[in-house]
């Protein structure tokens, strides 16, 4: 009984981790797959512009993201996340509603190595993300080099 009680805490607390839009590991190794391939529109979804973003903002995301996918300039890259950090404030800690959207105050952090194959390269992205409405969206995004072999 003891250990079902374990199992059933372990299941909850990861159900809190992730949310429903999946962990912020998974969706930042999406997010750096769509910039890579410069599917925008991809992108864009992962991101919390899509969720209360103006027109304005989504434009200059997008711009943003396809900017970046010609810098990297190379299709056959892939993104494996390889540190991810994950803020959970205190539930007193309250939240925002912004255009009737539901956003908390946890937060990750999650760096991202592009591969090549099995050849880790020196290069990545270093994705910021939010919780926004219950899942995990990207808040910002930069390049990262000098990431070990």
């Amino acid at each position: 009984m003891k250990n079902m009680m374990m199992a059933v805490a372990g299941l909850a607390m990861a159900v809190v981790l992730t949310g429903c839009g999946g962990s912020p590991k998974s969706v930042a190794e999406k997010f750096v797959n769509a910039v890579i391939q410069r599917d925008t529109e991809k992108a864009v979804k992962l991101s919390v512009v899509s969720a209360i973003g103006s027109e304005i903002d989504i434009k200059k995301a997008k711009e943003k993201i396809e900017a970046l996918g010609k810098e990297i300039n190379d299709d056959k890259l892939e993104g494996e996340a390889i540190r991810e950090v994950i803020s959970v404030p205190s539930e007193d800690s309250g939240y925002k509603i912004v255009n009737g959207v539901k956003v908390t105050r946890d937060e990750a952090e999650v760096l991202v190595q592009f591969m090549k194959g099995k050849d880790k390269k020196a290069e990545g992205m270093e994705v910021d993300l939010g919780k926004v409405d219950g899942s995990w969206k990207v808040v910002n995004f930069k390049s990262k080099s000098g990431l070990d072999k």
